[in-house]
């Protein structure tokens, strides 16, 4: 169902009842128990009732967006996209040349993209998994799982631009904040959905591609290629970038990511990142390096910190992270010096996921330890070892 917004401006997509329902919980609606024509939700002094119906029904649910557009103060055309956005990472990817591409583009240079866009996805699903710098075939069910899952939505004006959504699950009922305990400090928050975690690792290995192998002069080193390898850059993600830009047609190619505002994505994390089309020789050097050369990420992980916890008078700290490990979702306590504890928190403040080097121990009710680690970052600083 399509709204007309005005002279001149295209239509707005009506978001569907599960959608709106869903916003409205999250954003402090409640619902009063049902009858047999539905149910009226409230918020403060605000009500609005919401049918019962069986099947989306797109009169309805106009009617129910215009109401909560007014509760807002905002434009319909505004909050539309924000609540059918509102459980969805999107990626918009886009193809420029300001000779090549204005209202159309070659159809060859389309399919490319759009074939290559998911040769991307589908690499990041296997390295959010398990770090590889050469996948050679061995993909990962659960990420081919969030591949599957993934939509692609109408192409918008402006270049070639295509957004692609990743549906996000819903929310785990867990406390979240701090805990108020005796001569104690503890944070908790849920763990990182794997589909976030997806695109989250598509998003830093465009970052680390641009960083690490794009931006330096020369070739990169064996250190440099251990660092984007553990950011998620593996040899089919490098192809299939580097097929995109070698296109003749496409002079840049952007990559811009709004996370869904049902899960705040990480806020240092570059919302734009934009590589030229002559990187691709550089992209496609890097990824016959990433065939020939072994890079082992084994001794380290990365995730969200769900955890912190500290005795008061304690020299440290301990964070945990959630992560995947051996072909499983785990959590790792990390105990870091009270200095370092202290970054950790503002890191948790901020999303940010952390890379972690050390050794993994089996502590006190088969509990994952880290002792000391030899690192402890967050995953989006860049500071490449050396060869």
């Amino acid at each position: 169902m399509l709204l007309a917004s005005g002279i001149g401006s295209p239509p707005v997509r009506i978001p569907t009842m599960p959608q709106l329902r869903a916003y409205m919980k999250h954003t402090g609606w409640s619902s009063q128990p049902p009858g047999t024509g539905g149910a009226i939700w409230i918020k403060g002094e605000a009500k609005i009732g919401v049918p019962a119906v069986s099947k989306n029904d797109p009169v309805i649910a106009r009617g129910i967006l215009e109401r909560l557009a007014q509760h807002e103060r905002i434009s319909v055309a505004a909050l539309a996209p924000k609540i059918r956005y509102h459980r969805m990472d999107v990626t918009l990817l886009r193809a420029a040349n300001d000779h090549r591409i204005t209202d159309t583009i070659p159809f060859e240079a389309a399919a490319t993209v759009i074939g290559s866009a998911r040769k991307l996805l589908r690499a990041a699903g296997t390295t959010a998994w398990h770090e590889r710098g050469d996948i050679a075939g061995n993909y990962a069910r659960r990420g081919d799982e969030v591949l599957k899952r993934a939509r692609m939505d109408h192409t918008q004006e402006g270049s070639f631009i295509i957004p692609v959504l990743v549906p996000l699950p819903d929310p785990p009922a867990v406390s979240e904040g701090q805990m108020p305990l005796p001569d104690m400090e503890l944070y908790t928050a849920a763990p990182e959905p794997f589909e976030r975690r997806v695109t989250r690792t598509f998003a830093q290995s465009i970052m680390a591609v641009k960083e690490i192998i794009v931006d330096p002069e020369g070739t990169p080193s064996v250190g440099d290629l251990h660092t984007v390898v553990e950011r998620g850059v593996s040899r089919e993600f490098c192809s299939a970038l580097a097929q995109i830009l070698a296109e003749p047609a496409i002079g840049e190619f952007e990559t811009t990511f709004d996370w869904a505002e049902s899960l705040p994505g990480p806020a240092t994390m570059p919302d734009s990142i934009s590589i030229d089309g002559d990187a691709h020789r550089k992209i496609e050097e890097a990824a016959a390096m990433l065939k020939r050369t072994r890079i082992d990420a084994r001794s380290s992980f990365s995730g969200n910190i769900i955890e912190l916890r500290r005795l008061t008078k304690d020299p440290f700290g301990y964070v945990t992270i959630s992560t995947v490990r051996r072909g499983r979702l785990s959590e790792i306590r990390v105990r870091l010096p009270f200095a370092h504890y202290q970054e950790a928190v503002s890191w948790h403040q901020t999303q940010r996921a952390v890379i972690v080097e050390g050794e993994v121990l089996v502590g006190i009710g088969r509990r994952l330890m880290v002792d000391n680690p030899v690192k402890c970052r967050p995953i989006d600083e860049f500071q490449p070892t050396l060869a």
